[in-house]
């Protein structure tokens, strides 16, 4: 072999070298950046499977209740909070009305709880709303018997 042609198997040799090194490194890298996203997965699975407490606030006496069912914080969404408000119903088929559900800061407090920056949720309720009431709507009387006491914990 001339010199020339020695030179480039040389410097042929030498460039797979270096692409083996950059292999190597990359491929440490790549492991590297896999091993923090199974990481974060976890730990975002775990958040997902944390159980959010729910309160009722009633706004006159400042007691609070504690329902007594805890829900996963990837399930709290406004309808399923509402579809759970009426099993802590005195008669879970009535229809209940509590103004804060309508409220933005209700929406606002979901969202807080979903990007894990709320881990409880405060319902807030007038007493009237908790114990009942009574109204007449197109010559019917509707009503609701308000929410029975025994399926909560009151706080102190």
């Amino acid at each position: 072999m001339d010199a020339n042609t020695t030179q480039l198997v040389t410097t042929v040799k030498d460039t797979i070298q270096w692409m083996d090194w950059i292999t190597v490194v990359f491929s440490f890298g790549a492991m590297f950046v896999s091993g923090i996203n199974w990481w974060n997965d976890k730990k975002q699975k775990q958040l997902e499977l944390e159980k959010i407490k729910i309160y009722f606030f009633i706004e006159e006496t400042k007691q609070k209740y504690l329902l007594d069912l805890d829900i996963a914080r990837k399930d709290i969404a406004r309808a399923e909070i509402q579809g759970v408000l009426s099993a802590f119903q005195k008669i879970p088929s009535q229809r209940y009305s509590i103004s804060y559900l309508s409220d933005i800061k209700f929406l606002d407090d979901i969202y807080k709880i979903q990007n894990n920056k709320e881990n409880r949720l405060h319902i807030k309720i007038t007493q009237k709303e908790f114990d009942g009431w009574e109204k007449m709507e197109n010559n019917k009387k509707i009503y609701h018997n308000g929410f029975d006491t025994s399926k909560m914990k009151e706080c102190k």
